[in-house]
C-alpha cells in the first residue's frame, strides 16, 4: 500500500520493451547495461533483476559500493566498474571477481599488486582516451600499453573501450574522428592478439545514431530508461519512459490579481486565479531551476509552476480550470491522457534528462509495476 502522495512509478515492462528494441537494433553486439547512479534513479537492484531475467549478462556501474550492492542482491553476472578506484578498493574487486577499468600505468600497477597479493587473476577492461579528455590510456600509445597488459598472466583483459564526447550532438565530425581512432587501435590489437577482448564504444547516442560504433558490445544507459540523450539525437528506436514522477494537488486557493507567490515574491499573479499547492519540492529532486519555468501535467493538460520552488512544496497556476484537490500531477512520464517527456522538461529548465532522473531523492518512494501497452 502506497501512503505517499509523491512517488516515482517505475514500469519494468517498459524497461524490457526498450531493451528488446535496443537488442534488435544492435545485434549481434552484446548488451552492457549501465546501471550506475542507482540505475539513473530508477533503482539498480530491481532494474538489474529485470534485465537479468530477460537475458542481460553484463552490467556497468561507477563505484565499488554499487557493484557490491548488485552482488549482494544476487546479480552474479559480469559487473564492470567505470570509475577510478583506490588500492584497497581494487583489492576488494580482485577478491570478489568484479571487473575494474585500467586507465593509466599507475592504475595498472595497483591492479598488478592486488592480484599478486591475493594470488588471483584480476578481471579488467582497458579504457582508451580517443578524445573525451577525461581518463584512459592516450590513443597514440594505447596499443603498446595494451600489448604489455595482455602479456601479464595475472591480468585477464576482457574488454577494451572508449567513450564518445559528442555522439549525441547533431554535428558528429568529432565523434567520427573518435570512431576512426578506436578502429585503428582495434585493428592493431587484432594483428597480434589471436583471441582479442571485446571492444565497445557505443553509448546511448551512438546506439541511436552511429551503427559503425557497435563493435562487440554496446553500453545503453539513458536510452534503457526511455529517454533520448538530447533533442539532437535521432529517434531511431521508439522508447518508452520507464519513470513517471507523480504527486497530487494537496490544496487550492483563490487569489486576487497582484498576489505574490512563494519566497522572494518572484511571481506576482497577473489576474484573479486559482493557485494549487503540490507536496513536492527540491528535497524531492525538483530543483529551484524549475522556478517560474517548469510545467506539470494534470489530466493531459499543462500548467505552469509559479513562484520559487521550496523544499517541500511547489505552486502551480490553474487559471479557471476544473482541477480539484487529489488530482494526480505528472512532472514527467507516460499517462493514458498524455506524455510529458523528461528531455523536454529538462531543456525548459536548463539541464538534461539524466540529471532529472538521478536527482529524484530517496525521500520519493519508487513504486514498481510491470506492464506493457500491448
Amino acid at each position: 500500500m502506497n501512503l505517499n502522495s509523491t512517488y516515482a512509478e517505475i514500469n519494468l515492462g517498459y524497461l524490457a520493451e526498450n531493451l528488446i528494441k535496443i537488442q534488435k537494433q544492435v545485434a549481434p553486439a552484446e548488451i552492457l547495461a549501465v546501471v550506475k547512479a542507482d540505475a539513473y534513479g530508477h533503482g539498480a537492484v530491481p532494474v538489474s533483476r529485470k534485465l537479468q531475467e530477460i537475458g542481460v549478462r553484463n552490467f556497468a556501474v561507477a563505484r565499488l559500493a554499487e557493484a557490491i550492492e548488485l552482488k549482494t542482491a544476487g546479480i552474479n553476472e559480469n559487473i564492470l566498474i567505470f570509475g577510478g578506484l583506490m588500492p584497497e578498493e581494487i583489492e576488494e574487486c580482485v577478491a570478489r571477481g568484479i571487473i575494474t577499468t585500467l586507465t593509466n600505468d599507475e592504475n595498472y600497477q595497483d591492479v598488478c599488486r592486488a592480484a599478486q597479493k591475493l594470488s588471483k587473476t584480476a578481471r579488467v577492461h582497458i579504457k582508451i582516451d580517443t578524445g573525451m579528455g577525461r581518463v584512459g590510456f592516450p590513443f597514440e600509445t594505447a596499443v603498446d600499453s595494451i600489448r604489455t597488459i595482455l602479456e601479464n598472466p595475472r591480468i585477464s583483459v576482457e574488454g577494451i573501450y572508449s567513450h564518445f564526447a559528442t555522439a549525441d550532438s547533431k554535428e558528429k565530425s568529432y565523434a567520427f574522428e573518435q570512431l576512426r581512432r578506436f578502429w585503428e587501435v582495434r585493428n592493431s590489437v587484432r594483428e597480434f592478439c589471436s583471441n582479442p577482448p571485446k571492444f565497445h564504444l557505443a553509448n546511448s547516442g551512438a546506439i541511436l545514431d552511429i551503427p559503425d560504433a557497435y563493435f562487440d558490445m554496446v553500453r545503453p544507459g539513458i536510452c534503457l530508461y526511455g529517454h533520448y540523450p538530447t533533442n539532437e539525437t535521432t529517434e531511431s528506436i521508439h522508447l518508452k519512459q520507464v519513470m513517471t514522477l507523480k504527486t497530487v494537488v494537496s490544496q487550492i486557493r483563490m487569489v486576487s490579481k497582484g498576489t505574490p507567490i512563494s519566497y522572494g515574491c518572484r511571481y506576482v499573479t497577473e489576474k484573479d486565479t486559482r493557485i494549487a499547492v503540490l507536496p513536492i519540492g527540491y528535497a524531492d529532486g525538483i530543483h529551484r531551476t524549475f522556478t517560474n519555468k517548469g510545467q506539470v501535467m494534470i489530466r493531459g493538460k499543462r500548467y505552469p509552476i509559479v513562484g520559487a520552488v521550496t523544499m517541500d512544496q511547489i505552486m502551480i497556476d490553474l487559471g479557471d480550470s476544473d482541477v480539484r484537490v487529489g488530482d494526480v500531477v505528472i512532472f514527467w512520464g507516460n499517462t493514458p491522457e498524455g506524455v510529458l517527456q523528461a528531455t523536454e522538461v529538462a531543456e525548459r529548465v536548463g539541464t538534461i534528462s539524466y540529471e532529472l532522473c538521478c536527482s529524484v531523492s530517496k525521500r520519493v518512494p519508487r513504486i514498481y509495476i510491470d506492464e506493457t501497452d500491448n
